[in-house]
C-alpha cells in the first residue's frame, strides 16, 4: 500500500512520538484521541507500508520531518477506506506468504 505523502507526514511523527513517555499529550497522539482511533488502526498503515517499500518498521520514523502534521483524512469515511485497503493489503500479502511456505 502507497501512503499519501499527507499520512507518511503524519504517522511518522505519531510513530516518532510512541517513543516519548507522555505521548498523548503531543500533537500526533492528540489529532488520533480526537478521532477515536486506536494506536493498532495507524500500525496497519506503517506495517503495510513497510513492506510495499520494501523498509523495516523504524524507517518510518524516519520517513518525514514534520512535528505537527495534520489529520490526513478529511472524512471518517476516507479514513475507514484506507484502513480497509491496508487490511485488504495485508490479508493478501499474508495470503500469498502460505501459499508460497515463505514463514
Amino acid at each position: 500500500m502507497r501512503l499519501t505523502h499527507d499520512e507518511l507526514e503524519f504517522l511518522s511523527a505519531w510513530t516518532r512520538e510512541e517513543w516519548e513517555p507522555a505521548c498523548y499529550q503531543l500533537p500526533s497522539h492528540c489529532l488520533q484521541l480526537a478521532h477515536g482511533v486506536s494506536g493498532a488502526q495507524l500500525a496497519l498503515f506503517i506495517k503495510a507500508w513497510t513492506e510495499v517499500e520494501g523498509k523495516k518498521d523504524l524507517d518510518i520514523l524516519g520517513a518525514a520531518v514534520d512535528p505537527q502534521p495534520r489529520w490526513p483524512w478529511s472524512t471518517t469515511e476516507e479514513f475507514g477506506a484506507r484502513l480497509a485497503e491496508a487490511s485488504r493489503w495485508r490479508i493478501q500479502r499474508e495470503g500469498m506468504r502460505n501459499t508460497s511456505g515463505v514463514p
